[in-house]
């Protein structure tokens, strides 16, 4: 019984060891494969997008490294850096990994190649405990732009094509074809007559943008333009970032001014105030016409980059006159909208009726000789000048209607606002001078304005006609506020000081008008703006900024 009993335990641990046996030849198959790993591919986290894979990504990217035997990984290189990852996310197929950005310390092989001991490499490196598995592969700079190109023309091969532009590293190929941009956006891709180019690095600056937020590079490039069987198409840049391509050809062409804000610093300047005017092209500029006004050469500076264009508006035109700037050059002529009559709510010479209730900003006119310090507005302004104001919920103001006979104000017609504009695009703008208030200087001022824009038909006090700048409320002991963008900003959100400039309101910001086209905005029509001086805060401050110009205006983005 006892050699029974003996032999049915023996028989128990033999099957006991098979099984542990088992179990572990399971776990290491899970684990290993059994092999020498293998990365096949990179893919994204999207299961959607499970068979997409790619051989470059940005920095910041999340990836997922797939293959075989990857299991047991210990470490993982990116251009020779090791980088972080998640070992219970790690199986035998696969790895999920974020590539760590610049700001985190990561470098990229377009800036930086490493030591002789530690060379970063555009590779996946995968240790694992039975083996390392490489993938050719490259983290890339952000996306490339042009802004730029300038040589003198004519141009003949041989000449060498200065480009301008922003992250313009990793280039795998550079042409010349002879499709414009126009026929390469209508056509979704770049075909035509191909003619490879030669290029070269001028200047290659990294730095973190003004915002401290990325990295970006401010690029020139020298081309040597080729031998060339057409007159014009496009220059194109291969990155590995992405591909870009800008207006190429051998003679001089028409100016181009850039859309929006870009193109134009304001559209209705007071005098004195100096307009600039962006675009391409602008070489052998003859003349800068707007309205019945025309500027001679004398009158305007070209900047070198011969992309830039500024003069001082001394002359306004004629209410009648054609509403639009052109620049007239040996290629042609660019034009674009300027100076407008119909867009003006009121320019606070005669055409409002004020209903302040006492103690508005004062309205001023200029002396004949119109330099006055510290302002140059033409004509009549609202002067704001307020000192030591604080715990005011009710402050200075200006409250004014229309005084056409049907009390309200005539926005402008659909040649000027196309009717399906996003409120997003369509603006109250008007031109300020800020006479260094304590606006943005003062951490803790808390003063702002609240701005009023009250349709037909709307209750005055209806809370959605109005937008005030702070985006959370103030601790008034402590003088602790915060506010979503300047006070006075433009369209870039810069608020700049002794000089008269567009200040920009988008009609979104007022829940009367959010969401809406311009058409639904023009039927809702307009009958009272109040903007209003408050500074609910306990700390007190001085204010100084005239306004004139008042005015709706569309601002494609």
């Amino acid at each position: 019984m006892k050699h029974t009993m003996n032999h049915i335990w023996s028989l128990v641990l033999v099957v006991l060891f098979g099984v542990g046996q088992f179990a572990l030849t399971s776990c290491s198959d899970s684990d290993s494969g059994g092999g020498a790993p293998e990365i096949t591919g990179v893919r994204t986290t999207d299961p959607a997008q499970a068979d997409s894979l790619f051989t470059k990504a940005s920095a910041g990217s999340k990836i997922v490294i797939v293959g075989k035997n990857l299991g047991g990984a210990q470490y993982i290189y990116i251009n020779g850096q090791q980088v972080s990852f998640n070992s219970t996310l790690n199986t035998d197929h696969s790895i999920i990994v974020n590539i760590p950005s610049e700001l985190n310390g990561f470098k990229l092989t377009a800036f930086d190649q490493g030591t002789a001991e530690n060379p970063y490499l555009d590779e996946i490196r995968v240790v694992t405990s039975h083996g390392t598995a490489t993938y050719a592969f490259k983290v890339t700079a952000p996306g490339p732009s042009i802004s730029r190109t300038q040589c003198r023309y004519p141009r003949s091969a041989g000449d060498v094509l200065a480009i301008y532009g922003k992250n313009l590293v990793d280039i795998e190929r550079a042409y010349i074809t002879d499709m414009t941009p126009e026929e390469i956006a209508e056509a979704g891709e770049i075909g035509g007559t191909k003619v490879d180019a030669t290029v070269s690095t001028v200047v290659m600056d990294h730095h973190l943008n003004s915002n401290s937020t990325a990295y970006e590079t401010d690029s020139e490039l020298a081309l040597d333009i080729p031998t060339l069987s057409f007159t014009t198409g496009s220059l194109v840049l291969e990155c590995a970032g992405g591909t870009v391509y800008a207006p190429f050809s051998l003679y001089l062409q028409a100016p181009t001014i850039l859309e929006g804000a870009q193109g134009l610093s304001t559209d209705m300047p007071v005098l004195g105030e100096t307009v600039t005017i962006r675009g391409t092209e602008f070489i052998q500029v003859d003349a800068v016409k707007y309205g019945d006004v025309t500027l001679t050469e004398d009158q305007f500076t070209v900047a070198d980059t011969e992309d830039e264009i500024s003069f001082v508006f001394t002359q306004k035109p004629s209410r009648g006159s054609e509403p639009t700037l052109t620049v007239v050059t040996g290629g042609g002529e660019a034009t674009v909208p300027f100076f407008n009559y119909t867009t003006l709510l009121t320019d606070f010479d005669d055409t409002v009726v004020s209903e302040d209730w006492g103690g508005g900003p004062k309205v001023e006119k200029k002396t004949a000789d119109g330099v006055t310090p510290p302002y140059t507005s033409d004509g009549i302004y609202a002067h704001w000048k307020i000192e030591n104001e604080r715990t005011q919920w009710w402050g200075t103001q200006l409250n004014f209607i229309h005084d056409w006979g049907d009390d309200k104000f005539y926005l402008p017609e659909y040649d000027v606002i196309p009717a399906d504009a996003s409120a997003d695009d369509v603006y109250l703008a008007m031109e300020i001078y800020n006479n260094n208030s304590d606006y943005n200087l003062v951490e803790t001022y808390a003063a702002y304005l609240r701005y009023m824009m009250q349709p037909l038909g709307g209750g005055e006090n209806d809370w959605n006609n109005q937008y005030d700048a702070p985006d959370n409320w103030i601790d008034y002991d402590a003088n602790i506020c915060h506010f979503k963008e300047l006070r006075l900003a433009d369209i870039n959100g810069e608020a700049p000081l002794g000089k008269w400039y567009r200040h920009v309101i988008s009609l979104s910001h007022f829940a009367c008008y959010a969401g809406k086209t311009y058409g639904e905005i023009k039927a809702l029509g307009l009958q009272r703006i109040r903007i209003m001086q408050i500074n609910p805060g306990a700390l007190p401050g001085s204010v100084d900024f005239g306004m004139d110009n008042v005015r709706i205006v569309y601002i494609k983005k």
